[in-house]
């Protein structure tokens, strides 16, 4: 009783009555604001909200505001942490504890870890507002750290007492302002509620939360570097919205399937929590609460999810949303029910007992049902601290036991690579979640094959097993159905992401215990690329010098795009693979050459070539064998189009061209239409989005008019004119519908009218063959994995005209499937999967997987890259 009275008092608090005394000299939200957070209709942007967490922190000491990073947009990251003054004046003692129980290799004994668990304190991050259109979290938390900074309950001092909180106000800052800008901009007006029509990340979107392995963004990595690399906490409770028509708010347990690699402590530790939250709400009298619905763990790469992988007990609630901070009203008859979990949402079920039945909703309802839940959850650690310290001790302790007496023993990744860059990145994601790496000082034999010096060893004997394990290991996602001999059930995201796969890198799973002299890895590797070879760059009465440069490396792009900029250096590519002064070397191998009417020193030359080489990692040789046979290439003018339907594809594509550099044009719906793009491009990138969204847009009336259409027919026709004078389209996954259908290209997607039932693949790698020497291969594999979230094949008509007929590139294995789920294999083995269509006086590449797949596919980044290489049908050879 005495728990569901301050559940009461927490509502009272939030709609402002006060219900217990409060520390006058504490501002409160509303104080600074001007309007209470969660106010119909008034939005606090990422400034008011910083404002109001640096004010909190001067007027209280139970608060402390770190700044620990900057975003994209250059806006702070914060996170506060809340605690009693006891506890704020001992932090490092505390957070040396955490690390200490992190890593039970770190104490003397079992006296030891229970001294330091009766001495700890729980540390519990909270994270909000990821996702900005999901923006009232980001509202709340401002009173949330209010009620724990003023409050002086029981309830709350022992919260105070017992834990510290890390609470991050919103893990995407940018976000946070381009919707309140957005929302603002459209109050009151017929498009009030609606979604930005751009990414509310600026390069991800909605995957800034499927960027918890890969660390590609800021954001991510100051996060994850705050959690697991200083702070260590315990328990991680991520706070969402999901969509307004189903249940109320779902809080855990989880649907199945849960990931193979999390502890089963792990997923009690989940529903204690979430059956605790669940409680408090329904004894707060909120309705509409479901568990074991919708949300799944198989999936490892989200804010919520990643925690396990680190020993961490991984919190998500999806509160139903409204029109962000305006109310709806939901008839019963507008009420849906989900696939998994939910079938009825006016059915009252065990997981559902109190079905809500419609009415208003508004956005108070939402922050009310976020505190409460916030609340219990502080409630349940404080109480239990002593169980979550030892639990967390006791994981590690598991996993390192599990580490020496199960196989696998270790993951291997040889010294040896087809891309040196891309496997030492591969080790740098790895060592910046906190994975522990050696490498190996000599030659050594691990199940009976040698492995040279050099070659980084992952022993599963370390706290971190299951995150090494769930990163490196293939993925087979359990035949699943919606109903016997139904269509098969979807997972919560993807069905596999194994890494060293995606990536392109070779890693080899030990399977007995081995003996190895090792030297632990403490810094981020870097591959130092070198020059060889003549050590002049040609003169006068010296046969001409020029330095060849493998394909085989991302990094080689990112060189090239450096050198091109220089104007010091003419580059071509050979058509061909070829021997040259005894050494092979493979079709699309740069030719690197000074410049005509450049004449710089050679020392400078050289200088700026050791340069580069070194810090792109890749290896330069010079020949003065004079080369016949050349393929000239330039910087392209390339343009990537972006629609008004935000791309979460686009931006991906963005981050990764920027990554290598590679300069592009942003092509919007109006410029398409506005016709004479050859005159300005030469290549133009279609992200993969579905025909409706590129040729219609928004439909007219949901939007302002300048957000509304899409390229239209007339965008449409001006594509086909810029190909046919020879311009390169690129149509990434979706997008080749739209092509195939409007061009009238001899080339049919055989996937795209069938069922679930009868092809599926929910997000897996598969394998296809390349062929090495088209030019969009360049520097690839005959044998490369792809990655497709349902994907394309395609079949290619019979021409009697062989000079345009399509070029296939690639093809999927007849047994593609290699990490995931695949239903149908027979429809799509065998069948293209990369084409290079002729079009008039230019060309059309089809990809039907995703080269790029959320900057983590970097095995397959060369055919985006090559492809932007590209020059019309027939090359000027040389």
């Amino acid at each position: 009783m005495r728990r569901l009275r301050v559940l009461l008092l927490i509502l009272g608090l939030v709609v402002g009555t006060i219900v217990v005394p409060a520390q006058e000299s504490v501002p409160s939200p509303a104080s600074i604001l001007g309007f209470h957070p969660g106010e119909d209709r008034r939005v606090a942007d990422w400034m008011q909200i910083t404002d109001y967490f640096r004010r909190l922190d001067e007027a209280s000491a139970r608060v402390r505001v770190l700044e620990i990073g900057r975003s994209t947009q250059n806006r702070p990251i914060l996170m506060a942490v809340i605690t009693s003054p006891e506890n704020m004046a001992r932090l490092d003692q505390y957070r040396e504890i955490a690390r200490r129980l992190a890593d039970p290799r770190t104490l003397a004994d079992e006296a030891e870890a229970e001294r330091l668990i009766a001495e700890g304190r729980v540390i519990v991050a909270i994270t909000c507002s990821i996702h900005s259109t999901e923006i009232v979290a980001s509202q709340m938390a401002m009173e949330l750290a209010y009620w724990l900074a003023s409050d002086t309950s029981f309830e709350t001092r022992e919260i105070l007492e017992r834990t510290i909180l890390l609470l991050f106000p919103s893990a995407n800052p940018d976000g946070i302002d381009i919707v309140a800008s957005w929302y603002r901009r459209t109050l009151g007006t017929p498009y009030e509620g609606t979604a930005p029509p751009e990414l509310y990340h600026p390069y991800t979107g909605h995957d800034n939360n499927r960027d918890w392995f890969m660390l590609t963004q800021v954001e991510t990595q100051a996060i994850t570097r705050a959690l697991y690399g200083e702070w260590f906490p315990q328990i991680l409770y991520d706070v969402h919205q999901m969509g307004a028509t189903g249940a109320r708010m779902f809080v855990p347990p989880f649907y199945d399937p849960p990931n193979p690699n999390i502890d089963p402590i792990l997923l009690r530790s989940v529903a204690v929590i979430g059956h605790h939250m669940a409680w408090a709400l329904t004894a707060a009298g909120f309705r509409g609460v479901v568990t074991n619905a919708q949300y799944d763990t198989w999936w490892a790469g989200g804010l919520r999810t990643m925690p396990y992988y680190h020993n961490v007990v991984g919190i998500l609630t999806e509160a139903a949303s409204a029109r962000l901070m305006t109310p709806i009203t939901l008839t019963r008859e507008q009420l849906r029910g989900a696939t998994r979990g939910l079938p009825n949402p006016l059915e009252r079920t065990t997981n559902f007992p109190d079905p809500w039945p419609g009415g208003l909703w508004r956005p108070m309802d939402i922050l009310r049902m976020e505190l409460v839940a916030a609340r219990a959850l502080l409630q349940v650690a404080a109480r239990y601290r002593e169980e979550f310290l030892r639990d967390f001790y006791q994981l590690g302790k598991r996993a390192i036991e599990r580490g020496r007496t199960e196989e696998p023993f270790a993951y291997l990744i040889p010294a040896e690579q087809w891309d040196p860059p891309t496997a030492a990145h591969l080790v740098n994601v790895l060592m910046a979640q906190g994975v522990e790496v050696h490498r190996a000082t000599e030659r050594f034999v691990a199940d009976g094959v040698e492995y040279p010096a050099g070659s980084f060893v992952l022993l599963l004997a370390q706290p971190l097993r299951a995150l090494v394990k769930t990163l490196l290991e293939i993925q087979r996602y359990p035949e699943r159905r919606l109903y016997p001999s139904g269509p098969p059930e979807r997972p919560y995201d993807v069905a596999g992401w194994t890494l060293p796969l995606q990536m392109g890198v070779q890693v080899v799973e030990v399977t007995r215990p081995f003996e190895v002299r090792l030297q632990k890895v403490t810094e981020a590797i870097a591959i130092v690329g070198r020059l060889s070879g003549a050590r002049d760059l040609g003169g006068r009465g010296t046969p001409e010098t020029v330095w060849l440069l493998e394909p085989k490396a991302n990094r080689a792009f990112s060189a090239v795009n450096e050198l091109l900029a220089s104007n010091l250096f003419q580059v071509s590519r050979l058509p061909r693979s070829i021997t040259i002064e005894g050494r092979s070397y493979p079709a699309g191998t740069f030719v690197l050459r000074a410049a005509e009417g450049a004449q710089p020193p050679r020392p400078v030359v050289r200088q700026m070539l050791e340069d580069i080489a070194r810090r792109h990692g890749v290896d330069l040789h010079a020949v003065t064998q004079r080369l016949t046979e050349l393929v000239p290439i330039g910087r392209r003018r390339i343009g990537l189009y972006r629609s008004w339907v935000p791309s979460m594809d686009e931006g991906w594509t963005r981050w990764v061209l920027e990554q290598f550099g590679f300069s592009y044009t942003t092509l919007r719906d109006s410029e398409i239409r506005a016709g004479n793009l050859r005159a300005r491009l030469d290549v133009i990138i279609l992200p993969s989005d579905s025909p409706r969204e590129i040729r219609d847009g928004h439909r007219p009336g949901s939007y302002p008019p300048e957000y509304t259409g899409g390229i239209g027919k007339e965008g449409v026709e001006n594509l086909k004119a810029f190909v046919e004078a020879g311009g390169v389209l690129l149509a990434l996954g979706e997008s080749s519908d739209l092509v195939i259908e409007e061009f009238g290209l001899p080339v049919r997607n055989a996937l795209r009218d069938l069922s679930p039932s009868e092809y599926f693949c929910p997000g897996s790698i598969l394998r296809v063959t390349m062929n090495p020497e088209h030019p969009v291969a360049y520097g690839l594999p005959a044998e490369t994995d792809v990655y497709v979230v349902g994907g394309l094949a395609f079949e290619v008509a019979a021409s009697g005209d062989g000079a345009s007929a399509p070029e296939i590139i690639a093809r999927y294995a007849e047994d593609p499937l290699r990490s995931g789920y695949l239903l149908g294999r027979e429809k799509i083995a065998g069948r293209a999967a990369l084409l290079d269509v002729p079009h008039g006086r230019g060309r059309v590449v089809l990809v039907g997987f995703r080269p790029q797949h959320r900057g983590q596919s970097w095995g397959t980044f060369k055919v985006l890259f090559n492809a932007l290489l590209l020059g019309p049908r027939s090359p000027e050879v040389r």
